[in-house]
């Protein structure tokens, strides 16, 4: 079945360099210029500068407050993931994890001996294990965040999209698109970090038929295996201290830490990429219904859907019930707002988010506020846009089947 008109074409042919504004974009510029066209945008330190993190984490010669950071959040045992960057396994590097504290007294001694680091702290879940420490504000232009708006509020799990990552010099994040084509943003608290970015439609240069991709863009065996790799059109830019760059969707990058590192980072979508999400979810769902097509044959068909929106689950963290919640619950905020304006917003509790099941853990990921009116497109717009992805996931007889029958989600409009 074909995707649904949502959104009009996208050109990244006119870009020769990734934009810089010193000052801040207003929410209607950034929206119009930025967030629409799904255009990267690299924004001066202005933004960050009131941030806690920017005030205590660092020292005064902009290094990472090593003392500090072990005294303010290291009075209790915390687990915290790390990537080896020097090993690799599959197509990312091998994670593990270790505590706050052991973290940090490795890479203030790597850095004071001047050694190359190999352990990345990354994808922390820093508001969810310190919910009351303050560190950032959401910048206005990055608070109609669906993603993390809508995961702090389900009641089957505790999680959100709201990262710290922590790193020496030479770390790494190998290349990758972000998590289901969303969109990021990555504010630097310190150091300095290397990004290289693609713009989408090239993918086949660096992705083969097997679905194996590039894993660093710099190492030598990319020529063999991914011939094409050097033709693909590639941005590079230096994001120093303070600065926060915008990550629009499907922008495949690599990122390499220049220095000590740190910084926070949100993944994030709304309406203006709601037509990319859709889409990745069902070339993902194609992907597992073809590497099992085998087995087709010995199930029934309602068998064959839930099997297939399980491994969708699995592999890629979402199937049809999580896009379809993720976007009632917004609907239902927006017409509320629709009703009620900004009062809405701070009403918003887990009641009004309703959810399918109970979580057997007490949450600890606060609530990530709605966006004010101010920090939003047009409500109508965003609706439309809204209903046509609802109408066409309802249109889809397995969607449809699998929502009603196995989530036991109504479908009725």
């Amino acid at each position: 079945m074909p995707l649904p008109h949502i959104h009009g074409p996208r050109d990244y042919s006119h870009i020769t360099e990734i934009p810089y504004c010193a000052v801040p974009p207003s929410y209607n510029e950034f929206l119009e210029k930025y967030l629409e066209p799904n255009i990267p945008v690299l924004i001066g330190p202005t933004l960050t500068q009131p941030w806690r993190a920017r005030q205590e984490w660092i020292t005064s010669e902009g290094k990472p407050d090593f003392d500090r950071l072990r005294s303010q959040l290291c009075t209790q045992p915390v687990q915290v993931p790390v990537a080896d960057c020097q090993s690799k396994a599959f197509s990312d590097q091998k994670r593990s994890t270790m505590d706050l504290k052991d973290f940090l007294d490795e890479w203030q001694a790597q850095s004071e001996a001047h050694e190359p680091a190999k352990t990345y702290l990354k994808d922390f879940h820093f508001v969810r294990s310190f919910p009351n420490y303050g560190a950032y504000e959401t910048p206005d232009i990055f608070r109609d965040d669906w993603m993390n708006e809508f995961w702090t509020r389900r009641s089957d799990m505790d999680d959100d999209y709201r990262f710290v990552y922590c790193g020496g010099d030479g770390t790494f994040t190998p290349f990758h698109a972000d998590v289901y084509r969303s969109y990021s943003w990555s504010a630097n608290i310190c150091g300095v970090k290397k990004w290289t970015l693609f713009p989408p439609g090239q993918e086949h240069l660096f992705i083969d038929s097997l679905h194996n991709t590039v894993y660093d863009i710099d190492s030598p065996e990319n020529a063999k295996k991914f011939p094409g790799f050097d033709k693909a059109i590639k941005f590079e830019l230096f994001q120093n201290p303070g600065e926060t760059l915008f990550v629009p969707s499907g922008w495949w990058h690599q990122v390499q830490n220049i220095g000590d590192t740190i910084s926070i980072n949100h993944n994030w979508c709304n309406g203006s990429n709601l037509d990319l999400l859709l889409e990745s979810i069902t070339s993902d769902l194609k992907d597992v219904e073809r590497s099992i097509d085998h087995l087709k044959e010995m199930m029934d068909e309602r068998e064959w859907i839930e099997t297939c929106q399980n491994m969708l689950l699995l592999n890629s963290g979402w199937d049809w019930a999580t896009i379809w919640q993720m976007c009632t619950t917004i609907r239902n905020r927006i017409l509320g707002q629709k009703t009620r304006g900004d009062l809405i917003v701070s009403e918003s509790g887990t009641s009004i988010f309703p959810t399918t099941e109970a979580t057997q853990e007490p949450k600890r990921a606060p609530l990530f506020p709605p966006p004010l009116l101010s920090q939003q497109p047009a409500l109508d717009v965003t609706l439309k846009r809204l209903d046509i992805v609802l109408d066409y996931i309802r249109s889809i007889p397995s969607a449809n089947w699998f929502l009603t029958h196995v989530k036991h989600i109504s479908v009725d409009e």
